[in-house]
C-alpha cells in the first residue's frame, strides 16, 4: 500500500522552505530598518538645517522682565542678543553673564520662548542705605542689604538712611556690615524711622531716628536681641531721647 505524498513536496523539504522564508523575512526587515534609519537621519538633518540655519525660528523679540530701576534698553544693549539669528544659536549663558555684570542687577536668567522670543528675567538690587562720601564731591554710594555698592547719587535720597563711618578703612567694612545688620533686624515700623547711622569704630554704631532720638547699638553682633529690646522700649517709652541696646537683654534709655 502506497502512502499519499504531502502536498507541495516531501516532508524533508519543509525545514528548508521554512528556513528560506525566515531568511526572506529577515532580509525584508533589514531593508526596512535601513530605510527607516536613513529616513530618520534625513529628518534630523532637515530639522537641524531648519532650526540652526534658516529664519523660520529666528529671533524677532527680546523681552525684559523684572526691570524697574534699570532701563530695559540698557539690559537689552548689554545682553547683545541680535534679532534675526536662529533662536537655537542664542548664547544664553553668555547673555546671562553679561547682564549679571550690571551693578544694579542681583541675578538674571535668559530663556528661549519658541518659536521667536528670548526672555531676559532680572532681579534688581534693592537700595537699603547710602554711604556718605569719603571725599568731598564724591557722591553717596547706594548699597543693598548685603552691602554691595551698585550706584552713586549726588544728594541723599529720601527714605534711605545715610551711613557715616568716621573711622579708618579698617573700620569701614565691619561697621557698614553691622549697620546694615541692624537695619535688617529692625521691624519695618522702626526701620523706616532710621534716618542715619554713624560709627567711629566697629563697637560704636549709633542709629538716629526720626524725631531726634538716638540708639546706642554697640557692635554688629546680637542684632536680633537688640532689635527686640529696642522695639519694646520704643513701644513703652516712645518719647525717650536716647535708647541703649549695646548690652543685649540689658537695655537702658534716657527720657
Amino acid at each position: 500500500m502506497t502512502r499519499p505524498r504531502p502536498p507541495g513536496g516531501s516532508v524533508s523539504q519543509l525545514p528548508a522552505r521554512l528556513y528560506a522564508a525566515r531568511l526572506r523575512a529577515r532580509s525584508r526587515w533589514r531593508r526596512l530598518s535601513i530605510t527607516l534609519t536613513v529616513f530618520a537621519l534625513l529628518l534630523v538633518a532637515a530639522g537641524y538645517l531648519v532650526v540652526w540655519h534658516t529664519s523660520l525660528f529666528a529671533v524677532t523679540t527680546v523681552r525684559v522682565v523684572g526691570a524697574h530701576r534699570v532701563p530695559p534698553a540698557q539690559i537689552l544693549r548689554v545682553a547683545a542678543i541680535g534679532k534675526g539669528v536662529p533662536l537655537a544659536a542664542v548664547d544664553t549663558g553668555g547673555a546671562t553673564r553679561r547682564v549679571a555684570a550690571i551693578p544694579a542687577i542681583a541675578s538674571d536668567t535668559v530663556t528661549l520662548d519658541w518659536p521667536h522670543t528670548v526672555i531676559v528675567t532680572v532681579v534688581e538690587r534693592v537700595p537699603a542705605a547710602l554711604l556718605s562720601p569719603r571725599t568731598p564731591g564724591a557722591g553717596y554710594q547706594v548699597v543693598d542689604a548685603n552691602g554691595v555698592v551698585f550706584a552713586t547719587v549726588d544728594l541723599p535720597t529720601p527714605g534711605l538712611p545715610v551711613i557715616a563711618i568716621t573711622g579708618g578703612a579698617a573700620v569701614r567694612g565691619p561697621a557698614v556690615s553691622g549697620a546694615l545688620a541692624a537695619l535688617r533686624a529692625l521691624p519695618h515700623a522702626l526701620e523706616s524711622r532710621v534716618t542715619g547711622i554713624s560709627a567711629a569704630d566697629t563697637y560704636a554704631i549709633i542709629l538716629r531716628l526720626s524725631g531726634g532720638a538716638t540708639v546706642d547699638w554697640g557692635d554688629g553682633t546680637d542684632y536680633a536681641a537688640k532689635a527686640a529690646d529696642l522695639a519694646a522700649m520704643v513701644k513703652l517709652y516712645p518719647k525717650a531721647s536716647a535708647y541703649d541696646v549695646s548690652a543685649p537683654n540689658a537695655p537702658a534709655l534716657s527720657p
